[in-house]
């Protein structure tokens, strides 16, 4: 038996105004930045505009690290729509070396606990695992 579903087409639209430029543009150098609250200090990946914390929209740039240590993985078989052209890919979570947890594609073979070196294709967060 053969069931058809009825196509799914979202679109996201990402905020691109001049507040996110630097995190883009950080991507694009290999970068990966986060905010950080100057009134409570409270740091936000993926970056924010305001604090919901104290509630205030005092924020400023900074690096949330180059290494890390993979905390979990999952290997995407089954691709959301979007990415059905590229092949089963790996998604982490990162905890970085400046205690910011993140989301990236994982390059290399994944395992818990591998240290892990982050860096961008200029689109995305990838951290690679180090043998």
């Amino acid at each position: 038996m053969v069931m058809e579903g009825i196509p799914l087409i979202l679109k996201y639209t990402l905020p691109a105004e001049e507040l996110y430029k630097p995190f883009w543009e950080g991507l694009k150098r290999g970068e990966v930045l986060g905010t950080k609250c100057k009134h409570c200090g409270t740091v936000y990946f993926p970056p924010q505009r305001d604090c919901p914390k104290c509630m205030v929209s005092d924020m400023e740039w900074f690096n949330v690290g180059k290494e890390g240590v993979l905390m979990t993985y999952s290997i995407v078989k089954q691709k959301p729509q979007g990415f059905e052209q590229y092949e089963d890919y790996t998604i982490g979570i990162v905890r970085t070396e400046k205690g910011v947890d993140l989301m990236c594609w994982v390059i290399g073979k994944p395992r818990v606990g591998a240290k892990v070196s982050l860096t961008s294709d200029g689109n995305r967060v990838l951290c690679g695992v180090r043998e």
